[in-house]
């Protein structure tokens, strides 16, 4: 019987605080589960306790932090990697210490790695604190991209983003998996008895100004003074957390009090989460930047149709019909809410039968599993060949 590979997954969070990366990998070791020999090195914050329960049962390495948690310097994790047997690390997202800590363990230890950057090597993400990133650019995260075994990327469009770190490495484009979704006819704790048989827009995720949070604010409010019967019929409810938008709840607020049509509900998990997916009708990410976004194929799962953006990287949606496009504009998102509120209910279903099915083709664990396998084997038989970058 051949031995299960051992591999170490290393990523910043493991809980609420990583947002899509943490649930992108939790999944994946979900789907890896019997495949392989599994550990997970991370960094401890104030949730990740709290969420051990919901991965599957695998060692999991938390360490402590000092300084800034946008940085998250952890020099126990450098130790720790270099007790580990891992065959293969498989890092999941860029930017922070863990890269460095696996850089250096690859330096001493001569095995490889692979990188999953989860879009955060896009021109976006790069062009953000740029004096930074420059200079842990030059420190060590070039050289660590360069001396990396292989890369997964979330999309094509991401190729171009990892090209210029390419040096041959194998490049595998394995999306994210989603699990099926169950419906649950509890409604959640934000409901109001007045949503009923109303459009419910919903947006899930980081309150973050690349998701084009106050754009869609912006663009609601016009719709709702523009059009008397759209204001009456629909409901906008932003669920997730404020990373730091100024003036995002108080706008919501005047909106609410305004429209009577607006609410900001705050973080959703597990159970409330699918209560509230389950009573969505559209769901909607104006995003500006976006590596795959997992809320959306949760919402395709969900049979939700879709508002969103080329940035958004899931450009099937548009192809297969079940996603309608907008630009991250306040006038653009207006049209595309015209739009949606226009379809009839046949068009709607359709829409909804098509996105389930998407997922359940395009996005199972099999597939991930499979993929995820071919590239550690791949990055395992090229490591030799590797020379340190220059």
């Amino acid at each position: 019987m051949t031995a299960k590979p051992n591999i170490l997954f290393c990523l910043p969070s493991i809980s609420r605080s990583g947002g899509g990366v943490s649930e992108a990998a939790r999944l994946q070791t979900v789907a890896l589960e019997d495949a392989v020999a599994l550990e997970i090195s991370t960094f401890q914050d104030a949730y990740s306790n709290d969420s051990k329960s919901a991965w599957p049962a695998v060692v999991i390495h938390q360490h402590r932090v000092f300084g800034p948690t946008s940085y998250s310097f952890a020099p126990g994790m450098v130790w720790s990697l270099l007790w580990t047997s891992a065959d293969v690390i498989h890092v999941h997202g860029v930017w922070q210490f863990h890269c460095l800590a696996v850089f250096l363990w690859s330096l001493v230890t001569g095995r490889p790695y692979v990188v999953t950057p989860h879009g955060m090597l896009e021109p976006w993400i790069r062009a953000r604190s740029p004096r930074l990133k420059a200079l842990v650019s030059r420190l060590y995260q070039d050289r660590f991209l360069k001396r990396a075994a292989g890369f997964q990327i979330l999309t094509e469009k991401e190729r171009d983003d990892v090209a210029e770190f390419s040096i041959g490495q194998p490049i595998h484009v394995v999306p994210n998996y989603v699990p099926a979704f169950r419906a649950d006819l509890e409604k959640p704790g934000w409901w109001r008895e007045d949503f009923a048989g109303r459009d419910i827009y919903l947006f899930l995720g980081r309150i973050h100004e690349k998701k084009g949070c106050i754009e869609l604010c912006d663009a609601w409010a016009r719709l709702c003074e523009d059009d008397a019967s759209f204001h009456e019929r629909s409901v906008l409810i932003f669920c997730g957390w404020n990373d730091g938008l100024t003036g995002f709840e108080d706008k919501v607020l005047a909106l609410g009090e305004k429209y009577r049509n607006v609410l900001f509900a705050g973080p959703q998990y597990d159970a409330e989460k699918n209560r509230t997916l389950s009573c969505a009708t559209f769901f909607i990410l104006p995003s500006k930047s976006e590596g795959l976004p997992m809320a959306i194929l949760e919402a395709w799962s969900a049979g939700l149709p879709t508002i969103m953006t080329e940035y958004c990287n899931l450009s099937l949606g548009f192809s297969e019909g079940i996603a309608v496009r907008c630009e991250p504009t306040a006038e653009s998102i207006g049209t595309a809410l015209k739009m949606t509120t226009a379809l009839p209910a046949s068009e709607r279903q359709a829409m909804a039968h098509k996105a389930k099915a998407v997922v359940e083709n395009r996005y199972s664990a099999s597939g991930v599993r499979q993929a995820l396998l071919d590239l550690y084997a791949e990055a395992s038989s090229t490591n030799g060949d590797r020379h340190e970058p220059s």
